[in-house]
């Protein structure tokens, strides 16, 4: 378990922890601050899109400008990150194991050559007959070559279980892929809008900074004429040290963001911190219904394909196991060359049919197939379980965005409301007809507002990217079709 330190809400709750579990092997993933996610959906053509990236060998990658967009990151991810690597070659792993599955279906075809010394002399070909007048060649040294070509007739169904096993293993192996590339994409994002929502909060503590500084010269002013009392003073001092604690912490959670895009994109930490990261908007706010939300992903998620594959790979092993219980039949043909290393070569052909049937096993080949049809009844209720992670993951996804889209309208109307109240405080003040402690405390509720803001704005986006990948339609071109530049 990996625990990584979240930011506080926007209602200025106190930081939490978020981990991230084994998605592999659980299927499932926590949320950016708290909260379970449920396995998403598959990438849609996202595997193809990654493997016309990979262009080079894994390592350090390179910005060829001062601007890094979110699709930018998250190819640079795609072409380098241990996880897609990882993914990409377990899925080459099992297309190497389907073709030397079905080369079983080819006859074999191969030669050998002998060399044999003897103690006492030996015939050196085979005897098909005795004539005491042309007596047959013995030597102690004898040499032996053969062509030999073979053929599985029959074998039960196994070798067509095992070629249907191999080919559901690289179908799971696609889709286990696809889900890699989803998952890096979403982190990619996730860390992309992180470095986004820190600058914001930063220029939001700038802000109240510079009106605080402005307050902090009108009270000094006031002081030295004897107007203000040394505590208003010691008030707006004490705003601006808050101001500059809440930068301290912003600027931490800034590079730790940094960090985590660069060890994501395989960029260098110089490259992301001097690059412009560009600001981001959903292009389109309108909504899934649940019903179509749910026949996409069953349709489209690559844990069910995956587990499809399984139950779909179990099957033919019990078809494999069961096929021992059935006789093999083989063809054979050899042409063979015998001879002594003096001369003497004598060629022949042969011809074989060989049945072969094991009548004692010791209990091996029926505990061979229970095991079989126990992983079989373990693979389909895999997929059960599957199916449920599924249809909680959309419906979570479906809440979180949302949830998302009603904070920050929220928060939208709220920063203006703060904005305009922290106005009309600040000039009742230079009025001379205000309180400052009702402006220090508009200044800091406006603070407030647009650092929430900030987050729930990022946190909209990180929904949507999050049930483009519960129902399966993430991809590159989706991410520049519903992600835009924020003007």
């Amino acid at each position: 378990m990996m625990l990584r330190r979240c930011a506080p809400d926007p209602g200025g709750n106190a930081a939490g922890w978020a981990g991230q579990g084994n998605r592999q092997g659980t299927g499932r993933v926590q949320a950016p601050c708290g909260g379970d996610w449920a396995p998403a959906a598959r990438l849609g053509v996202f595997a193809t899109a990654v493997m016309a990236l990979v262009t080079g060998p894994a390592g350090a990658q390179s910005l060829p400008t001062g601007t890094l967009t979110l699709t930018d990151a998250v190819e640079a991810a795609l072409r380098s990150h241990p996880a897609a690597e990882g993914a990409r070659a377990r899925r080459e792993g099992a297309g190497a194991r389907l073709e030397q599955a079905r080369a079983a279906r080819l006859p074999s075809f191969g030669v050998e050559g002998t060399l044999a010394r003897f103690q006492e002399p030996m015939v050196v070909a085979p005897l098909h007959g005795f004539d005491p007048l042309d007596p047959p060649e013995f030597d102690r040294t004898l040499l032996q070559g053969n062509l030999s070509l073979g053929y599985t007739l029959f074998d039960g169904g196994g070798r067509s279980a095992r070629i249907r096993r191999a080919e559901a293993g690289e179908a799971g192996a696609r889709a286990g892929e696809e889900w890699a590339t989803m998952e890096l994409a979403y982190e990619v994002s996730e860390a992309y809008l992180a470095v986004l929502t820190a600058k914001e909060m930063l220029e939001a503590s700038s802000r109240q900074r510079e009106a605080l500084e402005a307050e902090r010269q009108r009270v000094e002013q006031f002081l030295a004429e004897g107007k203000a009392a040394r505590v208003d003073l010691l008030r707006v001092e004490a705003a601006l040290s808050r101001t500059e604690a809440g930068e301290i912490s912003s600027r931490a959670e800034l590079d730790v963001a940094l960090g985590r895009l660069a060890r994501l994109t395989g960029l260098s930490g110089e490259e992301v911190r001097t690059a412009e990261l560009v600001p981001l908007r959903l292009s389109s706010s309108g909504e899934l219904g649940l019903g179509i939300a749910l026949d996409m992903a069953r349709s489209r998620s690559p844990l069910l394909s995956r587990a499809r594959e399984e139950v779909a790979a179990s099957a033919a092993g019990v078809r494999e196991a069961e096929a021992a219980w059935f006789p093999r039949l083989e063809a054979a043909a050899r042409y063979s060359d015998y001879g002594t290393v003096t001369g003497g070569h004598t060629l022949e052909w042969q011809g074989s049919l060989r049945v072969s049937y094991p009548l004692f096993t010791g209990g091996a080949r029926g505990a061979e197939t229970q095991r079989a049809k126990a992983e079989a009844r373990v693979a389909r209720e895999s997929l059960r379980l599957a199916e449920l992670q599924v249809e909680e993951s959309v419906e979570m996804a479906l809440a979180g965005v949302k949830e998302a889209r009603g904070l920050r309208e929220a928060l939208e109307a709220a920063v203006g409301q703060s904005a305009e109240v922290a106005r009309i405080e600040a000039l009742a003040l230079e009025a001379g007809a205000g309180v400052q402690t009702d402006f220090l405390r508009a200044e800091a509720e406006l603070l407030q507002a647009r650092a929430g803001l900030a987050r729930a704005r990022h946190g909209e986006i990180l929904a949507r990217v999050r049930l483009a990948v519960a129902v399966g339609e993430l991809s590159l071109d989706w991410l520049k079709a519903y992600l835009e530049v924020a003007r």
